[in-house]
């Protein structure tokens, strides 16, 4: 858990260095809409998907243990492009 203060992109950086391959981020989203949903970020690619949170350890162990690829995580869920909500409703 990183709740350190600064940017998301630096927190992003500061995973990076460390070789954290996935990270899973809880927005404002994840609290305001139902299914409640986070993002997973790959490091490599550093790009992003929303899933359920419900359905996220189980990526992150299928990752891990190479059962499933990123490439096939990114065509199975929708590619995250930004957060709808700014706020807490």
């Amino acid at each position: 858990v990183d709740d350190s203060s600064g940017s998301i992109g630096r927190r992003y950086a500061r995973t990076d260095e460390i070789g954290v391959a996935f990270g899973i981020t809880v927005d404002f989203d994840t609290v305001n809409k139902t299914p409640h949903t986070a993002t997973l970020r790959d490091r490599d690619s550093m790009t992003q998907i929303r899933a359920e949170v419900t359905e996220l350890p189980g990526l992150v162990r299928d990752l891990a243990n190479g059962s499933v690829t990123w490439a096939e995580v990114e065509s199975k869920y929708p590619v995250f492009g930004g957060q709808e909500t700014v706020k807490k409703e």
